[in-house]
């Protein structure tokens, strides 16, 4: 509430601002709460992020103000303009039977008083959901109207579709010389290509769609573990979860750290790819602070052998674990990448994207434990290359642990 307080003091005082300097300026508020799915973060911040690209002229922005309700401020003199763009977009939308959205326009300099009653009045009854962090995410616009049409369609399949169709996983195993095999964790995501299906959509080939899709899945993840994780507190396994640091700062996973234990949240890690987490250093840094007041470790994942050395402190400091991706380079890259690596790093170290044996054993030879990939289950059901490379005590226990790691 003191957050809502501060905005509505805000609001006030740009528009009497605006008022007292008799400025030729109006104010719209969009109200997308017409739409049916507008409640998912995902797709609000692309109409957002369209109107802001599409309706508004580039000096001008949108400005979230109650839940699924934005404000633009813009001079009288492009004011038929923006209200032509958005009466087409709303046109668009009740031609795809998509819903509709309400346009309210108020004059500042006659005026004022109205719109901060109304706009108030919107705060107070329909508050904007919390935002736990300092930097907003930025969704880049769809290229076009029909992206929009078609991410309406793709957020309508994957909130119909059965989760439990679309969920994926695989074991990280912890590999020791002479030690059996052991179950280290899990990693959990939800199948792009399970949703392609879903959805008969090549999202692939389209990036935005694709990034926006990942959004989506990321979100409906989150719902399922604030379900399934309280169910399953006797299992006692560590879980990786991939997600973009916008889902990471958002209010699903917040939910989900409120649903949690302290014991479940400490078997918790978050992955971030080494490309978001660098993309805006002080944000990640607060995002980490925030996994870590929570007992949550951090992943750094998709690494190349070639990003080893290049490491900063904050990285290694910050990150519980590193994930490399085996299949990001030939064997031999890989092998000369992870001898760089110290022995406190190593120990941290996960080799994902397992393909093939000569992966998994350029790991083991430079002192790695920590295994993912499909090429496991292979390796595993090969004894003889089990002890060639772990020992006899490795071997004879690899068939038990393969079943116990399904059977969980």
């Amino acid at each position: 509430m003191q957050a809502e307080a501060i905005k509505v003091q805000g609001l006030v005082k740009l528009a009497h601002e605006i008022s007292n300097r008799k400025s030729q300026c109006c104010a719209i508020l969009i109200d997308l709460s017409g739409i049916p799915g507008i409640h998912n973060r995902v797709l609000f911040r692309a109409f957002v992020s369209f109107v802001e690209e599409r309706c508004l002229d580039h000096a001008l922005h949108a400005h979230p103000l109650a839940r699924n309700v934005i404000v633009v401020i813009l001079p009288h003199a492009e004011e038929a303009a923006v209200l032509h763009r958005l009466t087409e977009l709303n046109h668009f939308l009740l031609q795809q039977r998509h819903g509709t959205i309400a346009l309210n326009r108020f004059h500042l300099d006659t005026e004022v008083r109205e719109f901060i009653a109304f706009a108030t009045r919107l705060m107070e009854q329909a508050p904007a959901p919390p935002v736990h962090r300092s930097i907003q995410t930025i969704d880049p616009a769809p290229p076009d109207i029909a992206s929009l049409d078609s991410l309406i369609g793709v957020e309508r399949s994957i909130g119909q579709a059965d989760l439990s169709m679309q969920m994926r996983s695989q074991t990280i195993w912890d590999l020791q010389k002479d030690q059996p095999p052991v179950a280290f964790a899990e990693e959990l995501w939800v199948s792009m290509t399970a949703v392609e299906k879903i959805t008969g959509q090549d999202l692939h080939d389209d990036a935005w769609m694709l990034g926006r899709s990942t959004d989506l899945a990321d979100k409906r993840l989150l719902s399922f573990l604030v379900k399934e994780i309280p169910l399953t507190d006797s299992r006692k396994i560590r879980r990786f979860i991939g997600l973009t640091p916008g889902n990471v700062a958002g209010s699903d996973f917040h939910r989900l750290i409120g649903e949690l234990s302290a014991p479940q949240l400490r078997d918790l890690a978050v992955e971030l790819t080494l490309l978001d987490w660098r993309m805006d250093p002080q944000a990640g840094q607060e995002i980490a602070a925030m996994l870590r007041r929570h007992g949550i470790s951090l992943v750094l994942s998709c690494l190349r052998a070639d990003d080893l050395p290049h490491l900063t402190r904050d990285d290694i400091e910050s990150a519980q674990y590193l994930k490399l991706d085996a299949s990001a380079q030939p064997v031999e890259q890989l092998a000369a990448g992870l001898k760089s690596l110290s022995g406190p790093l190593l120990a941290r170290t996960i080799l994902g994207h397992c393909d093939s044996d000569e992966q998994i054993a350029a790991g083991i030879l430079c002192g790695l434990r920590l295994f993912q990939g499909a090429g496991l289950t292979r390796f595993l059901d090969s004894p003889d290359l089990v002890e060639k490379l772990l020992g006899r005590g490795a071997a004879l226990h690899t068939v038990g642990a393969i079943r116990t790691a399904h059977k969980d």
